[in-house]
C-alpha cells in the first residue's frame, strides 16, 4: 500500500513537470541562483504552481534564498505530495529527488527542452524516490547524483522492499530492483543513449 501512494506522488509530481514544460518549454533547472550564481530554489519550489499549491507560491519570494527568514513559513508547510509514506524524514524534507547528471533530465541551473531527450520517455527517468539518508528540505536546492543510482544495491537502507521507485518522462513509475546492473541504471539516466528498451529491465 505505501509503495502504491508512493507511486501516487510520483506520477503527481510528473505531471506537474509535464505542465510546467508546456508553459514554460521546457523543464525547470534544478535549482536557481542569484546574479552571484548562488542556488535560491529547487524545481521542487518552481512546479508548485502545478501540484495545485499556488496559494503557497505566491507566499515565496524567489529572489531570496529558500532558507532566508522571509520564506521560513513555505519551507515549514508540510506538503503530503513529497513525502512517501515509507520515508523516515525529518520535518518538512523529502527523499524526492532529481538525478543531475550531464546527460540527464535536470540541468543545474538551465532549462532542458524536450525535443533533447531522444530515448523512450517511459525508458528516461525524472525523479527518484531516494533513502531517507538521503532526503533535503523540500524547498532546497539539493538533489542527488547518478551514483546514488548505480549504489542502489549497497545503501544501508533502500526506500522500500528490495528497491527503489522512480518515475521517468512520460509519466510512468518504475520499481528498481537493488540487483539491477549499473549499465542498466545509467541507460535510464541518459535522455540520448538509443537505450528505449531498458524499462522492460526495469520493472
Amino acid at each position: 500500500m505505501r509503495r502504491v501512494l508512493c507511486a501516487n506522488n510520483l506520477k503527481q509530481i510528473a505531471l506537474a513537470l509535464q505542465n510546467y514544460e508546456s508553459v514554460h518549454q521546457s523543464l525547470p533547472p534544478a535549482y536557481t541562483v542569484d546574479v552571484e550564481g548562488r542556488p535560491l530554489h529547487s524545481w521542487r519550489t518552481l512546479i508548485l504552481p502545478y501540484l495545485e499549491q499556488q496559494p503557497l507560491y505566491e507566499t515565496i519570494d524567489l529572489s531570496k534564498a529558500w532558507d532566508d527568514p522571509v520564506n521560513r513559513g513555505a519551507r515549514e508547510t508540510k506538503l503530503l505530495v513529497y513525502q512517501c509514506p515509507s520515508a523516515d524524514c525529518p520535518p518538512g524534507h523529502t527523499a524526492y529527488l532529481a538525478v543531475l547528471a550531464a546527460n540527464g533530465c535536470f540541468r543545474a541551473t538551465g532549462p532542458r527542452r524536450l525535443s533533447e531527450i531522444t530515448d523512450n520517455p517511459d525508458s528516461t527517468l525524472m525523479v527518484v524516490d531516494a533513502d531517507s539518508g538521503h532526503a533535503v528540505p523540500w524547498m532546497s536546492p539539493r538533489d542527488t547524483d547518478e551514483q546514488w543510482l548505480l549504489n542502489l544495491g549497497t545503501v544501508a537502507r533502500l526506500p522500500h522492499p528490495g528497491g527503489a521507485q522512480v518515475v521517468c518522462v512520460g509519466g510512468n513509475v518504475l520499481f528498481l530492483s537493488a540487483g539491477l546492473q549499473a549499465a542498466t541504471l545509467r541507460a535510464l539516466v541518459s535522455i540520448d543513449g538509443n537505450d528505449d528498451n531498458v524499462a522492460q529491465e526495469a520493472n
